[in-house]
């Protein structure tokens, strides 16, 4: 059996399959049962395309060893396949075995991610310890798999990261960029780009594909990290690859326009949007469209932002629709068709996307002035953005603005909320010098009182 789970660990099946059919062919007592219960199980490696094979397998064995159909290993595995097969939830489940050994539960666990109950499958799975080195890397991949579906980014980069451990070659180097898709995911750009640079020193030539891959989640970390110049330089390499043989993926020129917008190149990210789009479908079309959307808003092209927001909010299945709501209002706005901007805006309120839709009611409540209710909805706006969103340093712009209109009656406040919003703002930004103006005029009616 040595001989086949080395294989198995190398990756060389035709090996390890060749010596189990043998063992299980000509061999008598423990080894011949165990070449019965590892055959099955290593046609499951190969998904949909070892359905066949491993049913074949199970009949093989299972008429040397009748006993074998009652293995919690055997049950375990025909779950599996059960599930892959698309059998109801409760016909897989009644083969669980109910003493199940670790391998057993590595097969219940990937009979429950088929089933589409990652939940589950983690539940079952619990510590993969214990297990052959084949399933060892595999066990923690599932798991990987599992919590993604679950939306855990953190826990599923780490259990990727454990795989790429125990994995090698081309396994691990694509564990380490799963792992690192979702560290990017969870917001860690300095994780993301360690696992990059792990994966690039594990192989010593990549396929056009995964090298794309590798690249655009570089660039997408660099973005996280507040470094346009070398998300743009990576974004480039993506886009290479692509011309290289890889697949054109909507996501490389998306990532541009965003490494460009944080770049202030408004126009050029534009055109790398509308590239995006064209190649994008459905939901990925739509949020490539609010992307250029809020390209054009910023560049001042309001017919093309208002265009591609139409077009968003016709999509009932977006997931920022509020979002997309709320620009289409702060656009119509500055087109001022007011009665338009101010529908948008409670949209964006019923959608939930609360402080889109305080802004575009401060604004319209500012330009009328009914300074009182602009200062109200713009304090709800900063209270539900995200720190350092856009609708955060624009709802603390408003807000310094509106409570110096109003006449400096609470420069402590102005003092507080022109020192938070003025690290975000570049010196060369015409906000900075206004907020910066409104702050020194603050502190010098403050005198010599001092915030607490």
């Amino acid at each position: 059996m040595q001989r086949a789970l080395a294989a198995l660990r190398q990756g060389d099946y035709d090996t390890a399959f060749e010596v189990l059919l043998r063992t299980l062919t000509l061999g008598q007592g423990d080894s011949a049962r165990e070449a019965a219960l590892l055959l099955p199980e290593a046609y499951t490696l190969y998904g949909e395309g070892g359905v066949e094979g491993a049913y074949k397998a199970i009949e093989q064995g299972t008429t040397v060893f009748p006993d074998l159909e009652a293995h919690p290993r055997m049950r375990a595995i025909i779950a599996e396949l059960k599930a892959l097969e698309g059998a109801p939830e409760e016909e897989v489940r009644a083969l669980f075995p109910q003493e199940p050994d670790p391998q057993a539960r590595y097969h219940m666990a990937q009979a429950l991610l088929y089933l589409g109950v990652p939940e589950d499958a983690i539940a079952v799975l619990q510590e993969p310890i214990n297990l052959p080195e084949f399933l060892s890397w595999r066990a923690w991949n599932l798991k990987g798999k599992a919590h993604e579906q679950q939306g855990q980014a953190a826990e599923a980069a780490e259990a990727y990261e454990k795989a790429a451990g125990l994995s090698e070659g081309l396994e691990r180097y694509w564990n380490l960029l799963d792992a690192a898709a979702m560290r990017v995911e969870a917001g860690e750009g300095e994780a993301a780009l360690a696992d990059l640079e792990e994966a690039a020193d594990t192989v010593e030539l990549e396929d056009p594909e995964d090298a794309a891959t590798r690249a655009y989640l570089e660039a997408r970390a660099q973005l996280l990290l507040g470094n346009p110049s070398l998300a743009l330089e990576a974004i480039q390499k993506a886009a290479a690859e692509e011309h290289q043989g890889a697949e054109l993926a909507h996501g490389t020129p998306l990532v541009k326009g965003q490494a460009l917008v944080q770049l202030g190149q408004h126009r050029e990210a534009m055109e790398a949007f509308r590239e995006a789009v064209a190649r994008a479908e459905g939901g990925d079309k739509s949020y490539a469209l609010h992307e250029l959307a809020v390209a054009a808003l910023e560049a001042g092209d309001y017919e093309e932002a208002e265009e591609a927001l139409r077009q968003v909010v016709r999509d009932p299945e977006y997931g920022y629709l509020g979002e997309a709501w709320g620009d289409l209002g702060e656009v119509l706005y500055r087109l001022s068709r007011y009665q338009e901007a101010r529908k948008a805006g409670l949209e964006a309120l019923a959608q939930g996307a609360q402080s889109a839709g305080e802004l575009v009611l401060g604004h319209l409540a500012y330009d009328s002035v009914n300074l009182e209710e602009a200062l109200e909805h713009y304090q709800k706006a900063v209270q539900t953005a995200p720190e350092g969103s856009r609708d955060w340093i624009t709802a603390q712009e408003m807000l310094v603005d509106t409570l110096a209109q109003l006449g400096y009656r609470m420069p402590e406040e102005i003092v507080a909320r022109s020192e938070a919003v003025l690290p975000y703002l570049e010196e060369s930004d015409e906000w900075h010098q206004t907020v910066s103006s409104y702050l020194e005029r603050a502190k010098s009616l403050m005198g010599g009182r001092r915030l607490n």
